[in-house]
């Protein structure tokens, strides 16, 4: 029987399929030209070393920048994943960064320069839609 390497990905179904949704409605809003960033699951922050890879990218290929990225979690990890974000968010200037708890379908929000926006954190203002509608 061959032996495999135990992988340290922690991707639960549910989890995978909050990011499949985002990405998958956020893209098809790229394509048509409704919203000029496009989506990248799984992306590493920087491309040029080794650096995080947020759950979703919202990248502005005009531009080569990073403007939104989003972190999806469950209650146990979304002071740490929303904390991951901020630090992501300050270091690379990205916009926008947001942490979702999938379990308790609850949004943080992060904004460069500003830090915790608490009032429709579910918001994004970098493409002008409510995340939270797209996971119905």
């Amino acid at each position: 029987m061959l032996d495999l390497p135990i992988m340290g990905v922690n991707a639960p179904k549910e989890h995978q399929r909050v990011i499949r949704k985002l990405a998958m409605k956020l893209g098809n809003l790229f394509e048509d030209g409704s919203i000029p960033y496009e989506p990248f699951p799984e992306t590493m922050i920087d491309e040029g070393k080794t650096s995080q890879a947020p759950d979703l990218i919202l990248f502005d290929n005009e531009n080569y920048q990073n403007k939104v990225i989003i972190e999806i979690t469950t209650p146990l990890g979304l002071k740490n994943d929303f904390e991951k974000v901020a630090v992501i968010a300050e270091k690379y200037e990205v916009a926008e960064g947001f942490a979702y708890d999938y379990i308790k379908k609850q949004w943080r929000k992060y904004k460069y320069g500003v830090g915790e926006i608490t009032e429709n954190p579910s918001y994004c203002e970098s493409i002008g839609y409510d995340l939270n509608t797209f996971l119905s």
